[in-house]
This record gives structure tokens, sequence and C-alpha cells, in this order.
């Protein structure tokens, strides 16, 4: 089935390297999911709505990927800021894991297939 560059996505990208639970992955995946929507949301901008209700009327589809490191994971922040995409970083206040630190653990970014797809498309799925 052809993709159209119009069409929207969501991904979330989680950190491997942090060995959570199962549980835990969707958890912060839902954080960061439901963050990002609620962001999105509050913005008055007619670009984010029109993405945001786009998205909502579609499939709402959502893919979840990983990287293996805190850096890569900040990169990938970057880049979408940098690209001027919708991203939501979710830190783990540490209270069932990580020792009471608070830990960046994931983060989701909505947009346009095509856009979303230049910054994770070279990420595996989970």
């Amino acid at each position: 089935m052809e993709r159209k560059a119009t069409e929207t996505k969501m991904v979330i990208v989680v950190r491997k390297d942090l060995c959570m639970t199962k549980g835990k992955y969707v958890a912060q995946g839902s954080h960061a999911s439901l963050g990002l929507v609620l962001d999105m949301i509050k913005r008055e901008d007619v670009h984010t709505q029109a993405i945001l209700e786009k998205w909502f009327s579609e499939s709402s589809t959502k893919i979840c990927v990983y990287v293996k490191s805190l850096d890569k994971l900040h990169e990938v922040k970057n880049r979408a800021i940098e690209k001027g995409e919708a991203v939501k970083l979710i830190t783990d206040s540490g209270l069932t894991m990580f020792h009471g630190e608070k830990t960046d653990t994931c983060l989701a970014i909505l947009g346009y297939r095509n856009n979303v797809d230049e910054i994770t498309g070279h990420l595996q799925l989970l």
C-alpha cells in the first residue's frame, strides 16, 4: 500500500538501554503519546491543529522504535525541534525504577509521515 505524503503518524522513541519492564515501556510510551496530544491541543497555531485533527480523523497511527542511549534520544528530540515537529520528552520521576533518579525514558513525535520518517525512519521497531 502506497502512503501519501499528507498522512500523519506518531512515533514513540524509547531508550532500550534502560532495560525497563514491558509494563514500564508501555506506561512511558503512553505518557509520551498522551502528553504530546495534550500539548498540541493547547497550542493555538493553525498548522499544529491541522496535523492533530488529521491524525485523529485518520487511523491515529502510532509506531514504537528504540534508541540505545540517552544521547541518541536527545539527538532525535533535537532533530525534531530543528525540523519544527511537535515533540514531547518524558522524564520518569524514578519512583518505581532508576533508584529515585529522574531519567529521560522516551519521547513522541507527531507530524506528516514524510517529515517524521526523515527523523526516525532509520530506527528499529521495538
